[in-house]
């Protein structure tokens, strides 16, 4: 008998156990359904998901727009790189434009300047990129990549 009360309550653990796991799963579950809601209503409220909803600053600036694009596309690069992935993108663009365009951007707390052993190179800040995640609805924080 005692053996048998034993056997039940080991029983009874591994069922909370799983039921622990369970809910666990139903929340991630549920957290990506809310993203996807999300998306969705991005998607119908703008026609489309682009960063110029993080950053509305830039939606009436086509250049700047593509710019911060090719910053996400190649997570960091120097004047040189961008204008020429700008021109590839959009047929033109000059060096003079582009850093003007960034001098904009870094104003804006969008884009940040670092400088390596051959010079400077932009990156998109931290808060941009955190708010993009949050925006597509990947819980990460930009500490964790």
């Amino acid at each position: 008998m005692n053996n048998d009360i034993e056997r039940l309550s080991e029983e009874m653990e591994k069922l909370r156990e799983s039921l622990n796991k369970l809910m666990q799963s139903f929340e991630i579950v549920s957290q990506l359904a809310q993203s996807y809601i999300k998306l969705v209503s991005l998607y119908a409220e703008y026609g489309e998901l682009s960063i110029d909803v993080v950053i509305p600053e830039i939606r009436h600036d086509s250049i700047a727009r593509e710019i911060v694009r090719i910053l996400f596309d190649l997570k960091r690069a120097n004047i040189s790189q961008i204008t020429r992935e700008l021109k590839g993108r959009r047929g033109k663009g000059s060096r003079n434009t582009v850093r003007e365009k960034i001098n904009h951007l870094i104003e804006l707390g969008v884009v940040m300047e670092i400088k390596g052993e051959r010079g400077k190179y932009y990156t998109l800040s931290k808060a941009v990129v955190s708010r993009w995640f949050e925006l597509i609805g990947i819980p990460i924080k930009f500490e964790q990549i």
